[in-house]
């Protein structure tokens, strides 16, 4: 966790170094230059140790549980890394100031060459202390520690070593898994190669190839199981190999002289005996690429080796061939269900759970969310407690304690913080940092690497941007398997995703204790201490203590705070960078928000704010500003003041929102959403071409030809939403667009759709259309139908009688949804229509009173969701007439509104 503070604070430190406004400072006096150059010097000598720090730590917290001299160590470098930010936001906070406007400029500066040297005072006091705890720990020798082995790998290998015991009837919901490995293991075309196992830790790999492997092994020549070690080494790796061939094979091959061979007679003798036999080779929690690229150089040429690796990284899952790649998932609720009782209860004859415990016994099983290793923890723990309603809701109200301090159940997180422990000091801070939403949240991914932008997590290089390396950041945890995906997008991009309960618990665990951010759900106590974030959930904030914060983010989750509350952590968190007050009934903001220079993050989606003060645009710093759902109508032309400002999602609960005049001058703006068209803004739009995100309203008919083609030259934009004013008709013919995703909300002037489907067709990059209120008929919709890139098709108030899907439309399409279609009386889908649908929506539509004829047509169909209604017609006819198998077929597919 210190590593992850340190990382953090050599961006921060990176960040100030290269700051523009130090030029321009130290341009002015020669005092303030010097007392400048002199700050730096000591912030450059405290970055060059933090370096070496930081490297060490990246070892050595893996030994902190076990080392109280390390975790004495680790705690002060915290610290210290905390005192070090505090100087850094100060200096930069200062040096910001000071540039702004011209009033008191050079009084400015004579008071900040005073701060400048104050801060290199202090900056020294820290080196000092630097140097005091290095002594204490011996200049970061961690050569003792190497040599010792790592116990928290140690006790890994342990619980992998128990999986060979398991007996048959200890196994729970992996027969599917284990047919599947076992019939690649035999298939002809995969069985001479590398098979994949990957998923969250504790979800089971392991169980499920130990026990495939002792069924299988006999048939093999030769067979190895081998656990392989985050700081795994080349030599020590080969010996076990041929350690495990002996000891499955005493006879086969000598070990004889093993510890003292070199790397070419460790690869011989592996070669000698591979030659000419078929050998299963199991290489057990592998986290990087290179452990198989070992392997395989060193198989001799045309072996008829199975490797199986086991692996919590999709980067190594991917060394497989993709048939051969088996993803393995929680367990479903009865297997989770079974598991549980078979574990808890198993000294009762039927192992069955007693009535007066079910519902905590149901909430303890919901909490592990499908996880074997922490239903069989939790499960042996409860077999050794009383069974009593009393000591089981104890049991449950205590859970998250209990996984981080009882030594039964705390081995679950340690074996979840070996996936924390390999990720850089960036991702283990994006990580912690999903810990401040609660429990079960889903998380827009949008919003959070924007909140990880904002903290200053993201560190770009070359000619990336902040939210392309933050999106890689996201995607690294979901291959990782520590976030879940909850929703993808149209372009296959995570656009929701949540925390397992368990990664959850441990991430909330480890953040309170290092005061990375501390959950605040009590109506009784403020947070205290140190602690740099904190998260507000399900209570009510109503006075807060006169504490010095220093915080760098506020967050609110369906919990309520106080203006003076809020004002009072305000008042001495000036630093902050992230509030987010989503779902907050506060209807104005405090005067102190505006007094956050350093504020890079505004969140105010569903409160009761009804404007924004012209203060606003003292908020130089500010990059997003979201306040969708709020009762914000109109806002200030102070905003174009913003001119860092990347990201504007403003939606008021009536709709859009009218723009400050000249929003044109916002030349960062990367979204913006959802605005009112005004003939300005529609004659000056085209200077916006950073824009990936658009939301306009009250769009007019004669706006459309300016605006579209002002929009067909954003070469980054993304997705598109335009919404007509009432009574207006969209003109789409000057519309060509490479974006993926495009909505209109309107009736749509049919002449020009046979233009805007050709566009489309040949950018072929739209994957998602919404034609809302649109108007069309039986001819405009067919112009739609030759567009092959499309995922998704939405589409309501269309004209038409009939609509019909020509064979080979839509080849592309997996989701249609028909709403409000007043006049529609049948549909009709030809045979080769529409063949990769998975889900068909018909709502609304009173004239269609049966299933679309030639539905049995959708060979990849999955749900078919009708309102009740026309489900209603359906089951009648079914009673009335004879079904062929292949309509039973879809039947069976109908879900009820």
């Amino acid at each position: 966790m210190a590593e992850a503070v340190v990382g953090s604070l050599l961006l921060n430190i990176g960040s100030a170094l290269v700051a523009e406004p130090v030029k321009t400072t130290c341009s002015f006096l020669n005092s303030e230059a010097c007392a400048m150059h002199n700050f730096f010097d000591e912030m450059k000598d405290i970055q060059t140790e933090l370096e070496s720090i930081q490297r060490f730590l990246h070892k050595a917290e893996r030994f902190s549980e076990t080392d109280d001299n390390i975790k004495t160590f680790i705690r002060e470098i915290r610290m210290v890394a905390f005192d070090i930010e505090d100087i850094v936001d100060e200096f930069t906070y200062k040096l910001n100031e000071q540039n702004r406007g011209f009033v008191a400029k050079t009084v400015k500066r004579v008071v900040h060459v005073k701060t400048w040297y104050m801060l290199t005072r202090n900056l020294r006091k820290i080196k000092t202390r630097l140097e005091n705890i290095q002594n204490r720990k011996n200049r970061y020798d961690t050569s003792g520690i190497v040599k010792r082995g790592e116990p928290q790998e140690g006790g890994r290998w342990r619980t992998a070593e128990y999986e060979h015991f398991k007996m048959e009837g200890d196994l729970t919901g992996i027969d599917e898994n284990k047919k599947k490995l076992m019939d690649m293991l035999s298939d002809e075309e995969s069985k001479h190669g590398v098979i994949s196992v990957w998923g969250m830790g504790g979800v089971g790999k392991t169980t499920l190839v130990t026990h495939v492997y002792k069924l299988v092994k006999k048939s093999f020549g030769g067979c190895a199981w081998i656990t392989v070690s985050q700081t795994w080494e080349r030599d020590e790796l080969l010996r076990k190999i041929l350690q495990e061939l002996h000891r499955e094979d005493p006879n086969g091959i000598a070990i004889h002289g093993i510890e003292i061979m070199d790397f070419r007679s460790l690869v011989q003798t592996i070669q000698n005996y591979f030659h000419n036999k078929r050998c299963l080779l199991i290489l057990d929690d592998v986290w990087t690429t290179d452990v198989w690229h070992c392997i395989s150089n060193i198989l001799p040429e045309g072996n008829a080796a199975s490797i199986i690796l086991t692996t919590r990284n999709q980067e190594v899952a991917l060394l497989a061939p993709e048939k051969q790649i088996m993803k393995v998932i929680p367990l479903m609720k009865h297997h989770s269900w079974d598991l549980f009782c078979k574990t808890t209860f198993k000294n009762n004859t039927t192992s069955t759970c007693p009535k007066d415990l079910t519902m905590w016994a149901i909430k303890i099983v919901e909490k592990c969310k499908g996880l074997p290793l922490a239903i069989l923890a939790i499960g042996g723990v409860m077999a050794c407690k009383e069974q009593t309603e009393w000591e089981w809701k104890r049991m449950w109200e205590d859970l998250e304690h209990e996984l981080a301090h009882n030594p039964n159940i705390e081995h679950v997180n340690r074996i979840l913080e070996l996936s924390f422990a390999d990720l850089s000091s960036n991702l283990k801070n994006c990580l912690l940092y999903c810990g401040i939403y609660p429990e079960d949240a889903h998380i827009s991914a949008f919003h959070l690497t924007e909140q990880w932008i904002a903290e200053g997590f993201v560190e770009t290089s070359g000619r990336r941007t902040h939210e392309e390396v933050a999106e890689d950041y996201l995607n690294e945890l979901v291959s990782r398997c520590l976030l879940q995906v909850v929703k993808r997008g149209v372009v296959e991009r995570v656009e929701w995703c949540s925390l397992h309960d368990i990664i959850h618990s441990m991430v909330v665990s480890k953040s309170e204790e290092e005061d990375f951010f501390v959950v605040y759900g009590s109506s009784t106590h403020s947070p205290r201490g140190r602690v740099r974030r904190v998260s507000i959930q399900n209570c009510n904030l109503e006075s807060a203590s006169n504490n010095e914060y220093s915080l760098r983010s506020i967050f609110t989750f369906r919990g309520k705070i106080s203006l003076n509350s809020l004002s009072i952590m305000l008042r001495s968190s000036k630093l902050l960078r992230v509030l987010d007050l989503h779902g907050t009934f506060i209807e104005k903001l405090p005067e102190e928000v505006y007094n956050l220079f350093n504020l890079h993050y505004l969140g105010l989606d569903e409160t009761g704010i009804k404007e924004l003060p012209k203060s606003i645009g003292r908020l130089q710093n500010l990059q997003f500003l979201s306040a969708e759902d709020s009762k914000i109508t109109e806002l200030p032309n102070e905003l174009t003041k913003l001119q860092r400002l990347r990201v504007l999602l403003v939606i008021s609960i009536i709709g859009g929102v009218m723009p400050p005049k000249q929003i044109w001058k916002l030349k960062n703006l990367r979204a913006l959403s959802f605005i009112k068209a005004t003939d300005e803004i529609v004659r000056n739009f085209e200077t916006l071409t950073k824009l990936t995100r658009l939301g306009i309203s009250e769009i007019r008919g004669e706006h459309c030809e300016v605006f579209f083609t002002a929009i067909s030259k954003f070469s980054h934009l993304e997705a598109l939403f335009v919404w007509a004013k009432h009574g207006e008709v969209l003109q789409l013919e000057a519309l060509n667009t490479s974006a993926s995703e495009i909505q209109f909300t309107g009736q749509v002037e049919r002449t020009s759709v046979p233009q805007f489907s050709r566009s489309l067709q040949n950018h072929n990059r739209i994957r998602k259309l919404e034609l809302y209120n649109s108007g069309l008929d039986e001819n405009s919709f067919s112009c739609l139908q030759e567009i092959r890139s499309l995922r998704t098709l939405g589409l309501t108030c269309y004209e038409g009688n009939e609509l019909c899907f020509h064979e080979m439309s839509f080849l592309m399409l997996r989701e249609l949804h028909l709403w409000e279609a007043p006049h529609l009386e049948g549909i009709e889908i030809n045979k080769g229509a529409m063949p990769n649908l998975e889900k068909l929506f018909i709502f609304e539509c009173p004239g269609v009173k049966e299933l679309p004829q030639g539905i049995e047509y959708l060979p990849k169909l999955k749900l078919l969701d009708l309102d009740r209604t026309l489900v209603e017609r359906v089951q009648k006819q079914m009673t009335e007439e004879q079904v062929s198998e292949d309509r039973m077929r879809v039947l069976r597919l109908i879900k009820f509104a």
